[in-house]
């Protein structure tokens, strides 16, 4: 069962249609880029050249070509693709319509009339091209989302309306934002290669509703769960179990329920270290600098302590944290040499200086983060040697890693580790050992097309 999407041009058809995709780990296909691609021209340059009845017939065979398509997936149509009956009857048999509802208002307050709209050249051609198409919309769609919010507003309905359609079951990712994230195309490709026959997709639980989470979850809702930001701290007191790793860095990213019971696991610390020894890179011998105190510093902290770091600095936006993580540290590897302070540009700049090993485990710089580093001054003071991960894989290049790029350091993105602790956590779930390396390309393929530029 595909998801079509139909509405006005500048409805949100293909910005929430991939978004979407990405969060219920579907493919995405935007009828007028595939039109655009075969033509080797932009849509309007196909009405100016050879005319609308032509674009016309383009347009029904990309309709044709995308709901036979046996894999399901979302699919943003042009908004003329409900002008012919024939469009319809095959998307309305293929899939589930959703009419994106945007007032006219806020489609001509948001988009811009550069000639690139073939049938519109500004509000009042806007305004009557929606008084002649909505009767068609509405008739179509199954379902009508009012798009009048903001984006994240808009993404959580649709993926709402789809989800209760269709209940998620199986697996899914937990977190608050969640719109980020490219779990569910990562483990639907592990899933897929394997041929293990169960759904994985992304659930946004906001911290106030993570007991009532776990509780279904405890009841059989689902089978197992990754966990991401705010909650890797969180959920530890609220499972039945946890692994040692998991119980020693405070933080759990996997959880499988046996039973009726709750397991927590944390694959991030093993994920990282993988990542890293790929790289040619590790934790032994190396000076690291660790930036955050959540959930994930705390599995990188620990791992690195455990592996041999000749020294190891946390800091944070919230020193208290920064201190609690280490003296947790020093209580499971009493022999490590773990400092903790405020991360401020002084104090970074001043760590940097001897660091091998720079690792950013706060969100700032995530695509769905309201802030970023406002100063990055102190990548200058990095060592040639250093090299710079960034646990952020969206986007794929961060402002630190561009900043310590143009330094000419070393970097890593947070994709392999994402990869990684995904196969760890999929052996968890699925109870066996995986062949990781043959399934890392396919993990790699599965996501890549999703990152950001």
């Amino acid at each position: 069962m595909h998801i079509v999407l139909i509405g006005l041009s500048g409805s949100g058809k293909s910005s929430l249609g991939r978004r979407a995709a990405q969060m219920l780990g579907l493919p995405f296909a935007d009828l007028d880029e595939r039109i655009e691609q075969e033509a080797g021209l932009r849509v309007r340059e196909i009405f100016d050249r050879y005319g609308e009845a032509d674009f016309r017939e383009r347009e029904a065979r990309a309709v044709r070509a995308a709901s036979s398509s046996p894999i399901s997936g979302v699919i943003a149509t042009g908004g003329g693709a409900v002008l012919r009956p024939e469009n319809v009857r095959l998307l309305r048999e293929a899939g589930f319509l959703v009419f994106l509802d945007r007032p006219v208002a806020h489609i001509a307050r948001h988009v811009a009339y550069d000639g690139s709209r073939p049938l519109v050249s500004g509000a009042r051609d806007l305004e009557a091209l929606a008084a002649r198409r909505r009767p068609l919309y509405e008739a179509a769609a199954h379902a009508t989302l009012r798009n009048d919010a903001g984006f994240d507003e808009a993404l959580a309905a649709l993926l709402a309306l789809v989800r209760t359609r269709n209940p998620p079951g199986g697996y899914a990712v937990v977190g608050d934002p969640i719109a980020h994230t490219l779990s569910p195309l990562l483990h639907r490709a592990v899933f897929g290669a394997l041929g293990v026959a169960e759904d994985y997709t992304a659930l946004q639980v906001p911290r106030g509703a993570l007991a009532d989470f776990t509780s279904g979850l405890r009841a059989g809702k689902l089978k197992g769960c990754n966990v991401t930001i705010p909650h890797k701290r969180d959920i530890l007191p609220l499972l039945d179990e946890a692994e040692e790793e998991a119980r020693l860095c405070g933080a759990v990213n996997t959880v499988v329920a046996r039973g009726g019971r709750l397991c927590g696991y944390n694959t991030d610390m093993e994920g990282l270290l993988t990542a890293l020894r790929a790289a040619g890179r590790g934790y032994r011998g190396a000076a690291v600098l660790l930036l955050g105190a959540g959930g994930a510093a705390g599995g990188v902290a620990l791992k690195a302590a455990r592996e041999g770091a000749r020294g190891i600095v946390i800091l944070a936006r919230r020193p208290q944290r920064a201190e609690a993580l280490a003296a947790a540290v020093r209580a499971a590897a009493p022999a490590a040499p773990v400092r903790a302070g405020a991360l401020t540009p002084e104090t970074v700049a001043a760590a940097a200086r001897t660091a091998d090993l720079l690792v950013n485990a706060t969100p700032l710089g995530m695509c769905s983060a309201a802030a970023d580093f406002d100063d990055l001054s102190f990548v200058d003071a990095l060592p040639p040697r250093a090299l710079v991960c960034d646990l952020v894989y969206n986007p794929p290049r961060t402002r630190l890693l561009r900043a310590a790029e143009a330094r000419g350091l070393a970097v890593q993105n947070g994709l392999d580790m994402l990869i990684y602790q995904a196969l760890l956590a999929d052996e968890l779930f699925l109870g066996r050992a995986l062949d990781k390396a043959a399934l890392y390309p396919i993990a790699r393929r599965a996501v890549a097309d999703m990152q950001s530029p």
